[in-house]
């Protein structure tokens, strides 16, 4: 791992290295991880310190403040969070709430702060910046306007209108959002999310002996619509959303899938494993983490992706004792 002249980690983990270890073999930060990269289409094996990062991903840059401040906190968490699962995989159980709600923690930050998200926030805001800014030159009137408005706050006499009307269209003029103000609207989010996650109802899905197990990725939950052709249609899906499932890998061996209408018993069923790794590979960004190979598809005699409904549907219909 990188640091800096302070001391400061510079590689920083959007899916924390205690989570990915879980995957690993053993499960430890240097165990090894089968890594598959979707957009390379290549497999190699590394340790959990060198996926999932980038380079300042949390560093923040705000006179007077520690820029590693982000960082250090949720070092502090991960920490509590590293015990939590390994108690919860120990144990092969959700029924201790105070370490469950580890999980419901792991999955509010990175539902809100991974990669994905974070661009497409920064995108809407540019979008919104760029539409107000063409408003504001679009006529002479307005500029004036605004500016006599901005008063001292310009720091000096405003351009010509025609000067900025013409950086605005050629994009010499680009409003763009600050990492530090997307590292604030997460911080700010995460609390929310967490009431809406104790809400679902939890089935701990453990993989049976001999089975290939979990796997995880960059992304690593599924959620979707129940009914597949709301998947196919216009309207996104949130985690407040009924009539939806959620899928989490909490090792290689532990997953949990929720939703809002059902809870239940425990599921042991490969061919359960096997849908709920094609689920996860679909909802990866980029790449995907595993023990070994895996199983994604029904085990039949026809070989075919399960939809989420379809694993719902299963988990449902086993008897309650199933083992």
């Amino acid at each position: 791992m990188t640091n800096d002249a302070d001391g400061g980690a510079r590689n920083h983990h959007f899916v924390p290295q205690y989570y990915l270890k879980g995957f690993a073999k053993p499960r430890s930060k240097d165990g090894k991880l089968t890594v598959f990269d979707l957009k390379d289409r290549k497999g190699f094996v590394t340790r959990p310190r060198n996926v999932a990062a980038r380079r300042d991903y949390n560093r923040i840059e705000i006179e007077g403040q520690d820029p590693n401040i982000v960082e250090s906190k949720l070092a502090e968490l991960e920490a509590l969070g590293d015990q939590a699962f390994r108690r919860i995989i120990s144990a092969r159980s959700i029924e201790d709430s105070d370490d469950f709600s580890f999980v419901h923690v792991l999955i509010a930050r990175i539902a809100i702060s991974n990669p994905a998200f974070r661009n497409q926030r920064d995108q809407l805001i540019s979008q919104v910046g760029s539409m107000m800014m063409r408003n504001i030159v679009a006529t002479p009137e307005r500029w004036d306007a605004v500016t006599r408005q901005m008063g001292p706050e310009l720091g000096g006499d405003p351009i010509p209108y025609e000067q900025a009307r013409a950086a605005v269209e050629g994009g010499s003029i680009v409003a763009n959002a600050t990492k530090e103000t997307l590292i604030e609207q997460e911080i700010l989010l995460w609390p929310s999310i967490l009431p809406i996650l104790e809400q679902r109802k939890w089935t701990l899905l453990i993989a049976p002996p001999g089975s290939a197990g979990f796997i995880t990725s960059d992304r690593p939950f599924s959620l979707r619509w129940n009914d597949e052709t709301m998947n196919r249609g216009p309207y996104g899906v949130g985690l407040g959303c009924t009539d939806t499932t959620l899928i989490f890998p909490i090792s290689h061996n532990l997953a949990v899938i929720d939703s809002f209408e059902h809870g239940g018993a425990n599921v042991v069923d490969e061919s359960i494993v096997a849908a709920v790794n094609f689920a996860l590979f679909q909802a990866a960004m980029r790449q995907v983490y595993a023990s070994a190979d895996f199983p994604i598809t029904d085990v039949g005699k026809v070989v075919r992706p399960f939809s989420q409904s379809e694993v719902w549907r299963r988990v449902r219909e086993r008897p309650a004792d199933s083992s």
